[in-house]
């Protein structure tokens, strides 16, 4: 048995315990069992994956919105933003959630930092203890997404875009991509505020359905997008993720204007492989390595 499956087994334990010594939900019982374990001695990887295992666990019966991202795609994104930003980034991510897919990034970036916004308070919870068993400098913000934000400029943007209508027109009155009329798409208002807040050069990452520029029917998102930032690539993530390839997603990455900021002479569009396809994978890497290398 692997380490990590060690830590999963005694983790899961203590917090089903917990659920019902001190009558608490799953999630609940995760925090303190996340909170009062020692991983001093335990390797970091081994820490994460256990994490992931028991976070997925727990949130398999949440609404789709609210699950975390997957770990393969969480990891494959930490490995882009190896490619797109230096070592010391400041990464921010809207709607963090668990926290799954910042903590993947952060740990492939060198002295990275990161700020991390999300209205739930257990999840905000769950992921600032998960932030100290890992030892992740996060700094997070208790608030819709979508108000107005007090974070620092970053290098790197993270978005895993829940998909649907934002019920505060009000606040949507501010965007760029709010909607004529009726409720305006939370989807495309997250990329617009996630995009506000990078420095100029700076470079989102966005988990988007693959339908997201159908979407657009008023145009208006191709028209920020030509505006305000340069696509370098759209991944398509693994059709065999999805049960219904109706709700099959993709990665969508952009950069903002800025001095020095050249839009590529050809983006980086990408059909995933399944990332259980070790060979299949190795050879997609080395093919977007090679585009990095040459834009």
């Amino acid at each position: 048995m692997e380490r990590f499956e060690q830590l999963y087994r005694d983790w899961k334990k203590e917090a089903k315990k917990l659920t019902t010594d001190l009558d608490l939900l799953p999630l609940e019982a995760l925090i303190e069992v996340f909170e009062r374990v020692d991983v001093e001695q335990e390797k970091t990887d081994d820490v994460r994956k256990a994490v992931s295992l028991l976070v997925l666990e727990e949130t398999t019966t949440l609404p789709p919105n609210h699950q975390p991202t997957p770990d393969a795609v969480s990891l494959f994104i930490g490995y882009l933003a190896t490619k797109l930003v230096k070592d010391g980034a400041n990464v921010l991510e809207l709607g963090s959630g668990t926290g799954t897919l910042v903590h993947a990034v952060l740990t492939q970036l060198k002295d990275a930092t990161a700020q991390a916004v999300e209205v739930d308070e257990t999840m905000l919870r769950l992921s600032y203890a998960i932030s100290n068993l890992l030892g992740k400098p996060v700094s997070y913000f208790h608030q819709d997404a979508l108000a107005p934000l007090f974070v620092e400029p970053s290098d790197l943007a993270l978005v895993d875009l829940p998909i649907g209508y934002y019920p505060n027109d009000d606040m949507a009155s501010g965007y760029a991509l709010k909607r004529d009329e009726g409720h305006s798409y939370s989807h495309f208002l997250l990329i617009e505020q996630a995009m506000r807040h990078l420095k100029p050069g700076g470079h989102g990452i966005f988990v988007i359905p693959n339908n997201l520029f159908e979407q657009d029917d008023e145009g208006k998102l191709k028209q920020w997008m030509d505006r305000e930032a340069v696509v370098k690539g759209v991944l398509q993530l693994p059709t065999t993720m999805f049960k219904d390839e109706r709700y099959a997603k993709s990665l969508l990455m952009l950069q903002k204007l800025g001095e020095g900021v050249k839009r590529p002479k050809q983006a980086l569009l990408v059909e995933l492989p399944s990332f259980t396809d070790v060979r299949a994978v190795a050879n997609i890497v080395k093919q977007i390595d090679d585009w990095f290398k040459t834009t």
